[in-house]
């Protein structure tokens, strides 16, 4: 399923909220596949590791998120300023000991 930028946006603050935690102690990021970017570029352990992900209508609707997230809230994620069109999800996990980083 696609999502706007309203929509994913509530999804995030709704996860949080639920799980717990500062801004600062989550990570966002934008993948063409994030669940093999969580896995390989961030050590996600998908059955212990909290983390969501979900499908933007663009790769620019992408970058509204993860800087609406980054620049006003502090949670943690390196901005993507180019890529692909096919990099339309936004990826969310909470760090813990394991993750990178």
């Amino acid at each position: 399923m696609v999502y706007s930028v309203q929509q994913i946006k509530f999804e995030i603050y709704s996860y949080i909220k639920e799980f717990g935690g500062k801004f600062g102690e989550w990570y966002i990021g934008i993948a063409t596949d994030p669940k093999a970017t969580m896995r390989l570029a961030h050590g996600i352990d998908e059955e212990h590791d909290i983390w969501l992900y979900k499908q933007a209508v663009s790769f620019r609707a992408c970058q509204t998120v993860q800087r609406h997230f980054t620049e006003m809230l502090g949670v943690e994620g390196e901005l993507v300023s180019s890529g692909p069109e096919e990099a339309d999800c936004v990826y969310l996990y909470k760090k813990s000991p394991r993750t990178r980083p």
